[in-house]
């Protein structure tokens, strides 16, 4: 592997820090990252975290809140922090085999090991492979399963015509140096679900009430909490995995430049 950093990744971000007063810390370049990420995966929200292992930890403390604590079906074929974040956030992990054409879970024998105690399925498109089949998709959606998508190591595979991280119901990335596209460091967590991504924002930062966009969460948590500091309000045992305005800068540089490659192809 060598560096994925190319001269004009680094000249937009010479361009930015050559601004009189450039940000640093988290700010509005991140959030330019995570709409510009979220319009070309396909997806209402996404959140911009310092690494993928960051997005499997803080994505299982939300399936956690959300479904309490049980079995999560995980492959033994991924990288050791989808094992650790399960570990972690207390749930027990169950693994099950993989398909050896995929590489991922395997359809059927998945399905077979789901039980009462069974809280989610979090799967892993190895190596830019689909993992996905119909018979796993509509085995989760007929028993009422949560399926998480590890999409660290597939930017941009698709099934059916949809990428991979727009199945689930959240979805993780991974902007590692040896990675498709890098932030240097950085990671991604991508759902459709509005309260799941004001949880995300408020578990990446502290668990800090003031992290979340909506209004009405805030007011919530203010009515709830009246003898506390609006700004200091802290919802969750949340963690500091938040990233920087110089990754989001290179990380806009590289999703213009694949969303121009991919229009150009479509074109042709």
């Amino acid at each position: 592997m060598w560096n994925n950093i190319t001269r004009s990744d680094l000249d937009a971000l010479i361009e930015y820090l050559s601004e009189e007063d450039p940000r640093l810390t988290q700010g509005g370049q991140v959030a330019a990252f995570e709409a510009e990420w979220s319009e070309w995966l396909g997806v209402k929200y996404s959140v911009y975290v310092n690494s993928g292992s960051s997005a499997n930890l803080i994505t299982l403390a939300v399936l956690r809140h959300q479904t309490g604590l049980g079995d999560l079906i995980v492959p033994p074929l991924t990288w050791v922090s989808d094992i650790t974040a399960t570990l972690v956030n207390g749930f027990t992990p169950v693994f099950v085999d993989i398909d050896p054409r995929t590489l991922a879970l395997a359809s059927g024998p998945t399905l077979n090991k789901i039980n009462d105690a069974t809280r989610g399925v979090f799967i892993t498109h190895v190596q830019g492979l689909n993992g996905l089949s119909d018979e796993l998709l509509d085995g989760l959606e007929r028993r009422n399963i949560p399926l998480i998508e590890d999409v660290c190591e597939s930017h941009g595979a698709m099934f059916k015509n949809r990428k991979l991280g727009t199945f689930g119901l959240m979805s993780n990335f991974s902007f590692y140096y040896a990675h498709h596209m890098s932030t240097i460091e950085g990671g991604m967590v991508c759902t459709d679900d509005e309260d799941l991504y004001q949880m995300l924002r408020m578990y990446r930062s502290h668990g800090m009430v003031r992290e979340s966009t909506n209004p009405k969460t805030r007011l919530q948590y203010q009515v709830s909490n009246p003898d506390l500091n609006p700004d200091f309000i802290f919802a969750f045992p949340g963690y500091n995995v938040r990233n920087s305005e110089l990754g989001a800068v290179i990380g806009r540089t590289l999703s213009q430049q694949s969303y121009l490659l991919e229009n150009s192809a479509l074109d042709f």
